[in-house]
């Protein structure tokens, strides 16, 4: 095949390849234009919380259907409001206007990395990640994010934290007020339950409600400086509490 059938077949693949990804976005792709500049200036003044803390505002503010563009955004690699500017924002480079109407600054740079071991100055160590766990490292700002997620598309991260004040576990208004921070709506009554069980020398906090999601699992040592939070639900809770057990295991 000579130059010209190689570069046709190529801009054929291309074409194919493009037409296939607009076919599964979940609304029109210009609206996708004006999501990506808040987040860009959300975040020029706010770091990345790990969560879809920005989209589901801005979803509200439009009208928009959260949960079908955070799963849209899962799947094509963005888990979180800096990794869909940083991972996604990049495949709508195919329409005409520019993406965003403010540009990257250097400083905002996201590494992503894969770990299979992991020691910290802050005293977590890990020496093998047991599968199916897969722990990422996401670089910002000098700043990395440790998180832990069972298998390559999990929605139910386990969060390494560093710095969390473990001594307030035992507060339950402290956990109520977790809870409710990492919702978006806070009108709600809501009637907690909390759980306390010890694996591996772990102790475990289980809080969670009879009516509403997420339920948050902490696991911490008295006296470290860390914590490793799990974000689940009702229907896996059991089973991401027994592969936590095997995480825990090889710390």
């Amino acid at each position: 095949m000579d130059k010209q059938g190689k570069k046709a077949l190529k801009n054929a693949f291309k074409e194919a390849e493009l037409k296939a990804f607009r076919e599964t976005l979940p609304m029109n792709e210009m609206d996708f234009l004006p999501l990506f500049d808040f987040l860009d200036n959300a975040l020029s003044e706010n770091e990345c919380k790990n969560d879809f803390t920005l989209l589901e505002s801005y979803c509200k503010q439009e009208k928009l259907d959260f949960p079908s563009l955070a799963q849209w955004f899962r799947e094509q690699g963005g888990y979180c409001d800096c990794e869909i500017y940083g991972n996604v924002e990049e495949k709508f480079a195919y329409l005409t206007k520019p993406i965003s109407t403010i540009q990257p600054k250097p400083t905002r740079t996201i590494q992503r990395q894969k770990l299979d071991t992991l020691s910290t100055e802050f005293g977590f160590s890990i020496k093998q990640v047991p599968e199916p766990w897969i722990l990422i490292a996401t670089s910002q700002n000098d700043k990395t994010i440790y998180q832990f997620q069972i298998g390559k598309k999990s929605d139910f991260p386990v969060m390494l934290e560093s710095g969390f004040p473990v001594d307030k576990l035992t507060d339950e208004i402290f956990l109520h007020n977790y809870w409710f921070s990492k919702r978006e709506w806070q009108d709600i009554e809501v009637e907690f339950e909390i759980d306390r069980q010890s694996i591996h020398n772990f102790e475990i906090v289980q809080v969670r409600t009879k009516r509403w999601t997420p339920i948050f699992v902490f696991a911490y040592r008295q006296g470290v400086k860390w914590c490793l939070v799990m974000q689940t639900e009702v229907t896996r809770v059991r089973n991401d509490l027994k592969e936590l057990e095997k995480l825990l295991k090889e710390v």
